[in-house]
C-alpha cells in the first residue's frame, strides 16, 4: 500500500517532468522518472531535495528514480533491519538501546567512519535507509559526480572504501577486527566486492540479499572436502570469508552432520556465543582451516556428510541451507 501510494503520488509529479533535470544515462531502469514532488497521500508536494528526505520511505525518497535499486533493497536484511522478528527477540524489541542506532541509523558520513551512527527515531521501519548510507548535506556519495542529476551525486573516496561499513559493523559486532585479519583484505578486497557483486541486469552493484538469508551466497562461504582415511571420516572446511563463520550474530549455525547407518545422527556446531553465554566463540576463524575426524566402522554403510547452514535458531535440519553433501564411492 505505501509503495502505491508513492508511485500514484510520482505519477502526479510527472506533469512537473519538463521543469526537472534527470539522470543521463540512468544506472537502472526507471531512468526519466522524475524524483521531485513526491509525497505521501494527502500532503502537499515534496519540493525538499531527494539527501534531506530520510524521513519518508526510500521507495519516495530514492526510488522513483532508482526503483530497481530500491527493489534490490527492499529485499534484503538492510531493509529489514528494525523489524526483523529475529533481531527484535534478540534485543526485546529493542530494549536495549545500543543496538538502536545500526538498526534505523542517521547518516553514516555525517557522524564519521570510526564512530556508531546517530539513531533515527522516526521512519524506523525503512531499518537502514537509502540516505543512511549515500546521504550528505549537500548531495549524495556516489562513486562519481552527476551534478546536474536531481539527487547531485558526488565522487566520495570514503564512501568506497570496507570502512563505510565500520560505523554499524564493528562497534558491537566486531567485524572488522576479523575483516583486518583476513586474506581477504590483504587482496585488497571491500565488503562490498562480496557482499555487493556487480548487478546483473543494470549497471552497478547489487543492493540485495547478499548474506545470511541467499543460500547460494552462504555456499561461497567455505572450502571444504571428505575423505575416508582409515577408520575415520575426514571433514577440512576452510573460511573463505573475510570475518569469522557462520557470521556475527549468535542466530547463525553452521553444523557438520554425519549419518551412519542406523546410528543417531553425530553433529559439529559453529555458532557465536551470546552476550549472556560463557561458553567459547567456536566459529571459523578468517583463513582458518579445520580439520575434523569421525571414526567409523570398517563395516560402515549409508555413510553420509552434510553441510548445514542454520540462519535462524532452533530451525529443523529439513529447513536448513545445505552447503553440501558427501558419502564415500561405492566399494
Amino acid at each position: 500500500m505505501a509503495r502505491a501510494r508513492a508511485l500514484s503520488a510520482a505519477a502526479g509529479a510527472l506533469a512537473l517532468a519538463a521543469l526537472v533535470t534527470c539522470h543521463e544515462g540512468a544506472a537502472d531502469s526507471t531512468a526519466g522518472v522524475a524524483p521531485t514532488d513526491v509525497a505521501q497521500a494527502g500532503d502537499a508536494p515534496d519540493t525538499r531535495p531527494p539527501w534531506q528526505r530520510i524521513d519518508v520511505p526510500s521507495l519516495a525518497a530514492c526510488g522513483i528514480c532508482h526503483l530497481a535499486v530500491h527493489d534490490e533493497w527492499e529485499a534484503s536484511l538492510h531493509h529489514r533491519a528494525w523489524t526483523n522478528r529475529n533481531v527484535r527477540d534478540e534485543t526485546g524489541d529493542f530494549a536495549q538501546a545500543g543496538c538502536r542506532p545500526c538498526h534505523s541509523p542517521m547518516p553514516v558520513l555525517a557522524t564519521g567512519l570510526d564512530h556508531a551512527p546517530k539513531f533515527r527515531d522516526f521512519n524506523q521501519p525503512d531499518g537502514v535507509h537509502c540516505l543512511s548510507c549515500h546521504g550528505l548535506a549537500d548531495g549524495v556519495a556516489a562513486a562519481r559526480d552527476l551534478p546536474d542529476a536531481p539527487c547531485r551525486p558526488k565522487y566520495t573516496p570514503a564512501f568506497l572504501t570496507a570502512q563505510s561499513c565500520w560505523p554499524c559493523h564493528e562497534p558491537t559486532h566486531h567485524a572488522f577486527q576479523e575483516y583486518d585479519r583476513s586474506d581477504a583484505k590483504a587482496l585488497g578486497l571491500r565488503c562490498a566486492d562480496c557482499h555487493m557483486p556487480p548487478a546483473a541486469d543494470r549497471p552497478g552493484r547489487s543492493h540485495g540479499p547478499n548474506g545470511g538469508l541467499n543460500p547460494d551466497f552462504v555456499k561461497r562461504a567455505l572450502a571444504w572436502s571428505c575423505a575416508l582415511e582409515g577408520g575415520d571420516v575426514v571433514v577440512t572446511l576452510r573460511n573463505r570469508t573475510g570475518h569469522r563463520f557462520p557470521g556475527e550474530i549468535p542466530s547463525r549455525i553452521f553444523q557438520v552432520r554425519v549419518d551412519v547407518g542406523g546410528e543417531e545422527p553425530r553433529y559439529v556446531t559453529f555458532r557465536k556465543p551470546g552476550k549472556t553465554e560463557t561458553r567459547a566463540d567456536d566459529r571459523l576463524d578468517v583463513n582458518e582451516t579445520k580439520t575434523l575426524r569421525f571414526p567409523v566402522a570398517a563395516d560402515a554403510k549409508d555413510v553420509r556428510v552434510t553441510l548445514l547452514f542454520k540462519p535462524f535458531p532452533l530451525l529443523p535440519d529439513e529447513a536448513a541451507f545445505r552447503i553440501g553433501e558427501w558419502s564415500p564411492p561405492a566399494k
